[in-house]
């Protein structure tokens, strides 16, 4: 009878560690995607706000002008 609640407490445990294994993958492979999601967002935000000084330089330079006339 030892044996046989051994052999079960062993696959108990087996089993426990496979899920926890396949959580974690899961979780993982959900963490790729946000990070990819970030870096996307990340490039979007940096086009912008250089699109952003572009165009602030040039309202500088329309006032500079402005002001020298």
């Amino acid at each position: 009878m030892m044996e046989a609640i051994s052999v079960f407490e062993i696959l108990t445990l087996l089993a426990g560690i496979v899920g926890v294994y396949l959580k974690l993958t899961q979780e993982v492979g959900r963490l790729k995607g946000r990070i990819a999601l970030l870096e996307r967002q990340e490039t979007e935000v940096k086009k912008i706000l250089t699109d952003l000084v572009t165009a602030v330089n040039d309202i500088k330079l329309l006032l500079a002008e402005k002001g020298m006339r």
